[in-house]
């Protein structure tokens, strides 16, 4: 908890300056959030490295505990959204895989369909041949 907003009326001072936010070292009885007596500790983040603030190890602890908590609640309904969408995936994979097989029964059943024209049209183009053969040879 940063000094000069602290819970309970900590704003108490030996002196009669008037409270900032900056810490001032004449600050006594400063809380934390927590309701514990609050040391005066130091930021050593890369936001705000050295800065002076009043908070307890059990202030940010819980602080952090919360904030574990609401990422944890935000990937669980991420991960029920992205298993929602699995399970339409593979339906949709399920019919796409059974368009597929009837697709290829038909194109096996064409291939097939093929072949046998294309020994139609052989057989129809002999015939023709010796036809053709047989009316000039008369």
């Amino acid at each position: 908890m940063e000094a000069g907003k602290n819970s309970k009326s900590s704003h108490h001072s030996r002196s009669n300056n008037s409270c900032s936010n900056s810490y001032n070292s004449n600050w006594v009885d400063a809380y934390c959030g927590c309701g514990e007596k609050a040391p005066l500790r130091t930021s050593n983040t890369y936001a705000n490295p050295g800065k002076k603030f009043l908070g307890c190890i059990n202030y940010e602890r819980t602080r952090l505990w919360w904030t574990l908590a609401r990422k944890i609640k935000e990937l669980k309904k991420k991960e029920d959204k992205l298993e929602k969408l699995n399970e339409v995936m593979e339906k949709d994979l399920e019919k796409m895989m059974k368009k597929m097989d009837k697709l290829m029964r038909i194109n096996n059943e064409l291939k097939k369909k093929n072949e046998v024209m294309w020994k139609c049209n052989v057989l129809g183009m002999i015939v023709i041949g010796v036809l053709l053969v047989v009316w000039l040879a008369n």
